[in-house]
């Protein structure tokens, strides 16, 4: 895929029936197919970020995270993983988060 297509994404259902988002590249290129979660921990989004986790706990408290978090109490923050991939890009993102299709 060159650097001035986009992949095509589209959300479906992984094996155990939880949504996903499906991200396909070129079709006559190698780019493998894969799938992203559509949010992810606050931890996992901390470290694509290049924040450390704890550190991140602490902006998402004050309201000052990098990007929008869901608060989802008592079990934590959720990152909606659409953010993050506006923020830190597409590639960064499937690195840390790819799931092969």
């Amino acid at each position: 895929m060159t650097s001035d297509e986009q992949p095509d994404v589209q959300a479906g259902l992984d094996p155990l029936g939880d949504i996903v988002l499906t991200v396909r590249g070129d079709g006559n290129g190698n780019t493998p197919d894969y799938e992203l979660p559509p949010a992810v921990t606050l931890d996992e989004a901390s470290r694509v970020l290049g924040i450390d986790p704890a550190d991140g706990l602490a902006l998402a408290k004050i309201d000052g995270y990098p990007v929008p978090v869901i608060d989802v109490s008592p079990e934590g923050y959720r990152v909606g993983t659409a953010h993050l991939i506006k923020h830190a890009g597409l590639d960064r993102v499937r690195e840390a988060l790819r799931v092969q299709g």
